[in-house]
């Protein structure tokens, strides 16, 4: 099982590589406003949906630019893909739907996507090695922070891998993030303590992180390379 995970470990496409490429025309529009969770209204009143649970102040707020796609939705006709950063200087990938065919590049073909585990799901399975994929869109000081809203979901995955590290099994978390700016990663413990107290035990335990830094160049996602974590000291980790 060891030397299934390494090989996972050192799965990767050249930096450099596009990874992703959206499909169908994408568009320039500016946020009005985000009247629920999922959805976003755009300044000439269209309603488009934003697949992605998490908060985004830094991207989504009124007057930002957003790239749209058409897409057919009960309420909407268009989804939010990604949101100009100006930190960053660069479009940043916002659509939860893409993470699973982004993973899929650092996977081999083999690899079982939704695999039930007792009353949970994780992303992949490849042989003996489970694998859970999370987006990154929110970085401070060049450090990735992930999440950036409680995640109870989120939680229970990285307890689910420390479970089955514990079991002899392989767990690999494969961290995505979004944004070029960001030169390492740490959990965002002063938006979820439990979250970043699970992932460091998550570690303790055997459980292995890839973090993968991608740049967003419309229709492309480019992968820039594998960034480490920043230490636990660090003063930007919250």
């Amino acid at each position: 099982m060891s030397g299934q995970l390494d090989e996972l470990l050192r799965l990767s496409p050249p930096p450099g590589t596009p990874v992703l490429r959206i499909t169908g025309p994408l568009s320039e529009a500016a946020v009005l406003d985000r009247p629920n969770r999922f959805a976003v209204r755009l300044s000439d009143g269209r309603l488009c949906h934003l697949h992605d649970p998490g908060r985004l102040p830094e991207l989504i707020f009124p007057g930002n630019r957003v790239l749209i796609r058409p897409t057919t939705g009960a309420r909407t006709g268009c989804s939010v893909t990604g949101a100009w950063s100006s930190e960053a200087g660069s479009w940043v990938l916002t659509d939860s739907r893409f993470h699973p065919p982004i993973a899929r590049a650092f996977l081999p073909p083999s690899a079982e996507p939704e695999v039930k585990v007792g009353e949970s799901r994780l992303d992949f399975r490849v042989g003996d090695v489970y694998v859970e994929v999370k987006g990154c869109t929110l970085a401070r000081q060049g450090v990735a922070l992930f999440p950036d809203a409680p995640t109870e979901r989120g939680t229970r995955h990285v307890i689910l891998l420390r479970r089955l590290a514990a079991e002899g099994h392989g767990a690999l978390l494969m961290v995505l993030v979004m944004r070029p700016d960001a030169t390492c990663f740490l959990p965002n413990e002063a938006t979820d303590r439990r979250f970043a107290e699970a992932f460091w035990e998550a570690l303790s335990s055997g459980v292995r992180v890839r973090v993968l830094k991608f740049r967003f160049r419309p229709p492309d996602l480019v992968y820039e390379g594998e960034i480490p974590l920043c230490g636990r000291g660090s003063p930007a980790r919250g």
